[in-house]
């Protein structure tokens, strides 16, 4: 079984959102990660790479809008 952690880039900065991710789905703009017990992440973004090798999936985050 192989699962993958999650970094998210924003600008020139990488950071680890979520690990040990065994599934994820697309709803609208947002990527809901999901491990192996059932817990979820949820972020808004789209998937830059996938790296099945390395179990390291990295999406480019959007920016929060601001009120």
């Amino acid at each position: 079984m192989c699962l993958s952690d999650v970094y998210g880039i924003r600008g020139s900065e990488k950071e680890l959102l979520f690990s040990n991710a065994a599934s994820v789905t697309q709803n609208g703009d947002t990527l809901v990660f999901t491990n192996i017990l059932g817990v979820p992440f949820e972020t808004k973004g789209t998937i830059r790479s996938v790296d099945l090798l390395e179990n390291v999936i990295l999406i480019d985050r959007k920016e929060e809008e601001r009120k």
